[in-house]
């Protein structure tokens, strides 16, 4: 007998995205919908970024009842795991050992310092452009200023701008955008990959992801 083609075929679980599978009680998929403020992805059904197994919309908190910090499982290889553990703050979208396996080392701490804004190109060996004169004003620098004045400008304006700095959608949105600025006029000069600093978790109440690592190796 045939196999099942066009709209009357079925996919295997296993051959489906996760971003594809309903979680919890969500009535849409995770990715069905993007925060243009920002910047990120969540759930058409509740318009919540935060990938959670309640949906608000379909089971909402009772009045006075607190918004539950639920564990996410997510599948990951023994490196990002490692990683993971020395990022305790870091709440972005966890990458699949699929998407990482071909990222240095370097670039995978750059990713969760940067809480996931910073992703390597996909196309490996690509030509870098050369610099050019807005990124040294980027960098607040006269061109061709030497290289330790270059370090240590890319690190001040890193650090002022980073995301994890900064509360309210409109300022986090703002600096988010210098950020990624900064860093690619940097590596665009230095024509090398930046070295995202980490930055302390703030102690504003602010709530850290919990994971339920599972390692696939």
């Amino acid at each position: 007998m045939a196999p099942a083609v066009g709209e009357d075929a079925k996919l295997a679980t296993s051959t489906l995205y996760e971003e594809n599978v309903h979680f919890g009680t969500h009535l849409e998929v995770w990715g069905s919908w993007y925060d243009t403020e920002k910047k990120c992805w969540g759930y058409a059904c509740c318009r919540v970024t935060r990938q959670q197994r309640r949906c608000p919309k379909t089971a909402p908190y009772a009045e006075g009842e607190a918004e539950e910090d639920e564990d996410l499982e997510v599948k990951v290889s023994r490196r990002m795991a490692d990683m993971l553990e020395k990022n305790p703050t870091f709440s972005g979208e966890v990458p699949t050992p699929d998407q990482e396996k071909n990222w240095t080392d370097a670039e995978l701490k750059n990713y969760l310092h940067s809480n996931g804004l910073i992703r390597p190109a996909r196309t490996k060996g690509e030509q870098k452009p050369e610099p050019t004169p807005a990124d040294w004003k980027v960098l607040e620098l006269e061109p061709g200023a030497d290289p330790a004045q270059l370090k240590k400008a890319y690190r001040r304006l890193a650090l002022q701008y980073h995301p994890d700095k900064h509360r309210g959608d409109k300022e986090k949105a703002s600096a988010t955008e210098k950020f990624r600025k900064v860093v690619s006029a940097y590596e665009a000069i230095a024509g090398h990959v930046a070295e995202i600093p980490a930055v302390p978790a703030c102690d504003d109440g602010g709530r850290k992801r919990r994971w339920r690592i599972v390692i696939v190796d």
